[in-house]
């Protein structure tokens, strides 16, 4: 089936619309008489573009000019953000202050005397009872300080694997000490 509707203008083609669904009764309450401002015609029409819907009704025309996005007003900035940047931009200038300021005396770490030559046999003796006493204390809850003393001792190390051989006799000097307690 085609049905085809010519008019003035957009507004008779939807009463013609309407007056067909009611003849039909398939739009209940529109009365059968369109309120048309033009007579029907059967010639046939072609449609272009996507169509209005046929429920709306017409809009008057305004006449509001229309605003272009460059004559909008700047966006204002909630007052609360602008408190948060003000506060973020006086937390950054103290940390960079305190940066160019004299940075502060650090302590000497302790360094080791003077490496004396360690007997090859002793040094293995010495490595295998460090490396028991730090897992010891890693499975007693040291965690923290067994860390600790791989990264002073072992230059940043991490696992007894990265500490160089040369780590272990203050090591073992620093859990006789205490440290591991």
């Amino acid at each position: 089936m085609k049905i085809t509707f010519q008019g003035e203008g957009f507004h008779d083609i939807l009463d013609q619309m309407k007056a067909m669904l009611a003849a039909k009764n398939i739009l209940p309450g529109v009365s059968e008489k369109p309120e048309s401002r033009a007579v029907p015609s059967t010639a046939p029409v072609a449609a272009q573009g996507p169509g209005p819907d046929l429920f709306d009704e017409p809009k008057a025309a305004v006449d509001k000019p229309v605003v272009k996005p460059a004559d909008k007003p700047a966006k204002t900035v909630n007052p609360q953000i602008a408190k948060m940047q003000a506060a973020k931009a006086a937390k950054k200038a103290e940390r960079e202050a305190a940066a160019k300021a004299a940075p502060p005396v650090e302590k000497p770490e302790p360094k080791a005397k003077a490496a004396e030559p360690v007997d090859p046999a002793d040094m293995v003796k010495i490595r295998q009872k460090t490396i028991a006493d730090l897992q010891d204390a890693y499975a007693n809850g040291h965690q923290a300080e067994v860390f600790e003393l791989l990264s002073r001792f072992g230059n940043g190390a991490k696992s007894f694997r990265e500490l160089p051989p040369d780590a272990f006799v203050p090591i073992s000097e620093a859990i006789a000490k205490g440290a591991l307690t």
